[in-house]
């Protein structure tokens, strides 16, 4: 699909300095146009409107793919304008990505994608009327990001979770589902990798103490949720400079896993919606400034819904380095720290 780039609101063509005015304030919309079945452009049409009306100077493009995505963020700082993910938590994840190597950029959210983990987590609103709203009087907060670098050197940015074992075999069955079952993605995703469970071997090296273990599951987070509503962290917070670390150790026999395995996944997964498995004896809890994550062979962890890098992965926080537009008062959730200079 060929890209289009169009300019929406009334008013001179030449770029202007961004500023922390809201009424002075200019956005990009960038937008994946097959997020949510068609939603992303749908959501961006309507907000375009809705901005315009308002005397707000818009821009809105569609994505062809995630490269193009982070060309167009960049554009849109270069320009002095709010990169506004419209989509779910990859895109946001792509634009994050370009705004945390500028000490100015600024990144706004129009929720639009299959779960919206992040904007759930956050408090964020997800009625696209209040997020619209959110863009054109709300206020920059400062958020951790993490970042996770492979054997090629690369720095990956995410805002979630980094999922490694059943959890990220999950994400790339959902991902590989029909995108016509909508949030069913997920259940065909954890009953795939049920199906194909097995113990992943980890060496771990956490804030520099290291130690072996055999998991059934990984996830270091940043934010708390993915996977549709799963609360795998819900202590996590997006204020502390520190990654939160779940893991779910294997017991059973080293070189596969038997019908007591799966019986703790199921056991395991519907508190994980709640966030009440934190408390059970399946789980083990910590927290680490930095991680590094080994294993044997060749290993994909994923991120914000995408595949983020093979182990071995060195996987660290970023405080304080996001600029995101939060509503103005109120609104984030309970039990999550409120970014430093927001009213509560």
């Amino acid at each position: 699909m060929p890209s289009r780039t169009h300019d929406v609101a009334p008013g001179a063509s030449a770029p202007v300095a961004r500023t922390t005015d809201p009424r002075a304030r200019r956005i990009t919309l960038v937008v994946n146009p097959a997020a949510g079945g068609g939603r992303g452009r749908r959501t961006a049409a309507e907000a375009a409107s809705r901005l315009t009306a308002r005397g707000m100077r818009v821009r809105t493009v569609e994505t062809l793919d995630a490269e193009h995505a982070a060309q167009e963020a960049r554009r849109a700082f270069d320009r002095g304008d709010v990169a506004v993910a419209v989509g779910g938590d990859g895109m946001l994840r792509i634009l994050a990505g370009e705004a945390v190597l500028r000490d100015d950029a600024v990144v706004g959210l129009l929720p639009a994608g299959r779960g919206n983990d992040f904007a759930r987590f956050l408090g964020l609103p997800t009625d696209q009327e209040a997020a619209t709203e959110t863009l054109a009087c709300g206020v920059e907060a400062l958020l951790d990001t993490g970042v996770a670098r492979g054997s090629d050197g690369v720095d990956r940015t995410f805002l979630s979770i980094v999922s490694i074992g059943f959890d990220a075999e999950a994400n790339r069955i959902a991902n590989a589902a029909p995108p016509a079952l909508g949030g069913l993605v997920y259940v065909v995703g954890a009953v795939g990798a049920l199906a194909g469970l097995r113990p992943v071997p980890l060496r771990i090296v956490a804030d520099g103490a290291e130690r072996a273990s055999t998991v059934l599951l990984l996830a270091v987070a940043n934010s708390g949720a993915y996977g549709g509503g799963m609360h795998m962290a819900p202590h996590a917070s997006l204020g502390d400079g520190v990654l939160d670390v779940v893991a779910v150790p294997h017991r059973g026999r080293p070189d596969r896993c038997g019908w007591r395995d799966r019986l703790r996944i199921l056991r395991f997964l519907p508190r994980v919606f709640r966030g009440s498995h934190v408390g059970t004896r399946y789980v083990e809890l910590s927290t680490a400034r930095t991680i590094r994550v080994e294993a044997d062979g060749p290993l994909v962890a994923y991120a914000d819904g995408d595949p983020i890098g093979v182990l071995p992965l060195t996987i660290s926080t970023r405080p304080a380095s996001l600029r995101l537009l939060v509503p103005a008062a109120g609104g984030l959730r309970s039990g999550v720290d409120r970014p430093s200079g927001v009213a509560a």
